[in-house]
């Protein structure tokens, strides 16, 4: 007789979106349940985290944790972009970015999740789910016996793999990576190393382990057009590489182990959260590594999406709202991605008309930049009448207040991605309702603090003012305008 498993929530897959949307989720007082394929630590490509993570770490209560894994620094980055001699970047002031094992790293996390009451199958294969009256049935083998796993809810985070299923859209040209690790002598600095080439980009980074990881991306269409097998891939690895400058410096370089090759487009998901089901991290949609943001954006598609889960588990009366809040989220996220990556891809000259940076420059256009306004003088602030642009307008827009998501009016207008409820904590939408009350010769300065006196301190409201002036989301009134 098989053995049975009651939870609320399955998770499939505890890479770091599986186990922050598990950890989170149990932290707001669900029963959870992981299953994972693979024995911890395990390899894992993805080393490179931004300094973006950091806030997501501290979120999810594993900052001091990740302190301690003897993880290191990501400092400075050497870029042969467009410049042939390349230039170093330095991240900005404050938390540096981190060179991970993600070995390491992804058992830290999971590690957390089990801390937090989650129950962990690991090693464990998740077979087909099935929706059932009331949830979901998984079977699973776990430790040489089968078990039936019955969800209430069930979350998809095993990665490009999506074991359940759906369309993937593609927002970028297919794309290839093939890497490496390496050890020798090398006169380079722990920087990360990035450098353009004809045919495709290269990356390169120290790791805690001593080794460096050498990667190159391109198009999968190379792979064909030369014939290349398994057999013969490691030559063509090398011959790739040997057009960068990533090992050139080295004495006497040696690959350690066998060259892997993983699929590295981008795509989303076209429906990432149903009433029962939701795919997190590469699950939901893939971003161009160029960003170096895998990890921290699925750490942020884990959080996002564990406020819509538990407001459809435990606020059902909001379940549009949660379900419109994660969709809008996952599209957005990918669109910005891939724009600013075309932005990217368009820089270096002298490679513009090959076919592999050609297919990246095109990209979805992004939301219109704010309007360029000189500051305001004294004249502005004491005398000058003004009131809300005509293209701004209050939209029903779904947010996440507290641990739920709910429908909120928020600020929208042709030049936001996405429309703005809060502002610095303040909800923006009271404000600009008395703002759109104005009557027709339009309020001062001063008069508008006035309104909103009793919403925000002073201080505050001048700031908000300033916000919507820059932003372009106030007209003046002139003696002529019409009213």
């Amino acid at each position: 007789m098989e053995a049975r498993l009651e939870t609320e929530v399955c998770v499939i897959g505890g890479g770091p979106a599986g186990a922050a949307l598990a950890l989170r989720l149990a932290r707001l007082g669900h029963d959870v349940c992981v299953v994972e394929r693979h024995a911890f630590p395990r390899p894992h490509v993805g080393e490179s985290l931004t300094p973006g993570v950091w806030p997501l770490l501290d979120a999810l209560g594993v900052v001091e944790a990740v302190r301690r894994g003897g993880f290191l620094p990501a400092l400075e980055a050497l870029v042969h972009w467009e410049e042939p001699t390349g230039r170093r970047v330095r991240g900005r002031a404050g938390a540096p970015g981190l060179l991970v094992d993600r070995g390491r790293f992804d058992a830290l996390l999971l590690g957390a999740a089990a801390s937090a009451g989650v129950r962990v199958l690991q090693p464990a294969l998740a077979q087909r789910p099935e929706r059932v009256a009331g949830g979901w049935e998984l079977p699973v083998l776990h430790e040489g016996r089968r078990r039936l796993v019955s969800a209430r809810f069930l979350a998809d985070a095993s990665g490009r793999t999506a074991c359940l299923g759906g369309r993937k859209l593609a927002v970028s040209a297919r794309t290839l990576a093939l890497y490496g690790y390496w050890r020798g002598e090398t006169p380079h600095g722990p920087e990360t190393r990035v450098e353009a080439g004809p045919d495709g980009w290269y990356w390169g980074a120290h790791l805690p382990d001593g080794t460096f990881n050498a990667m190159a991306f391109m198009d999968p269409e190379l792979l064909r057009e030369r014939g290349i097998g398994r057999r013969t891939l490691e030559s063509f690895y090398r011959e790739l590489l040997g057009r960068s400058g990533l090992l050139e410096a080295w004495t006497a370089p040696r690959l350690v182990g066998s060259v892997s090759a993983c699929d590295a487009t981008c795509y989303r998901d076209t429906v990432p959260i149903e009433r029962d089901c939701i795919k997190v991290g590469e699950a939901s949609f893939s971003i161009d590594p160029l960003s170096s943001s895998g990890v921290q954006k699925a750490l942020q598609t884990a959080l996002s999406g564990a406020a819509a889960v538990h407001t459809l588990l435990v606020r059902p009366e909001h379940a549009e709202a949660a379900l419109r809040f994660y969709t809008e989220d996952q599209r957005s996220s990918a669109e910005q991605h891939a724009s600013w990556a075309a932005g990217y891809y368009r820089e270096p000259r002298s490679y513009q008309d090959r076919p592999f940076w050609k297919r990246r420059a095109l990209a979805l256009a992004p939301a219109a930049p704010p309007e360029v306004r000189p500051p305001l003088g004294e004249d502005g602030l004491g005398h000058r009448r003004w009131r809300l642009a005509s293209e701004a307008a209050l939209v029903d827009t779904p947010c996440i207040v507290g641990d739920v998501i709910e429908l909120r009016r928020a600020l929208s207008h042709p030049r936001f991605a996405r429309p703005v409820a809060w502002l610095d904590g303040v909800e923006l939408a009271p404000l600009v309702e008395l703002l759109g009350e104005a009557p027709g010769e339009g309020l001062t300065m001063p008069q508008l603090a006035d309104r909103w006196a009793r919403q925000v301190p002073l201080r505050r409201g001048v700031a908000i003012m300033g916000w919507l002036y820059r932003q372009g989301l106030l007209t003046e009134v002139t003696a002529n305008a019409p009213r």
